[in-house]
């Protein structure tokens, strides 16, 4: 199973210990599913994890965030990002999109009510931390 992750999901994790984003990310460091990132989405969450506000919110160390976004970068599937997608209410969402299509991702992953009101695209369905963890559950238990 492939799934994308959008960067509010892999922030939350750091944010929140023990919740569903924070349940997610240790599933795919268990093998739990593939995930694929393009380079536009790993250079937002580069930017994003060191964001000033966020910094002093987090659970992680500036050092355990580095650690992270370079097991992002060496561990996941990284697609070129040569796909243009034009399907959200938020044209900055449609990255995500394109990564799935292009890495033939089954889910995008997002807490993000305009990427959520998509429902789906081209097969690859859009779900709630929430509803991905439910997902991974099921795979987990057959």
């Amino acid at each position: 199973m492939r799934a994308v992750l959008d960067t509010n999901v892999l922030i939350s994790a750091t944010l929140i210990r023990g919740g569903n984003e924070d349940r997610i990310l240790r599933a795919w460091q268990r093998g739990a599913f593939e995930l694929v990132l393009s380079r536009a989405t790993l250079a937002e969450l580069g930017r994003a994890l060191f964001y000033e506000k966020l910094r002093r919110k987090r659970w992680v160390s500036e050092e355990e965030a580095r650690l992270l976004l370079e097991l992002l970068a060496a561990e996941c599937i990284l697609v070129p990002g040569k796909v243009a997608v034009k399907a959200s209410r938020d044209p900055q969402d449609d990255m995500f999109l394109a990564a799935a299509v292009e890495g033939e991702a089954e889910y995008v992953v997002s807490g993000d009510k305009d990427l959520l009101s998509v429902g789906a695209y081209r097969g690859i369905e859009i779900v709630s931390p929430a509803g991905f963890v439910r997902i991974l559950r099921e795979a987990e238990n057959g």
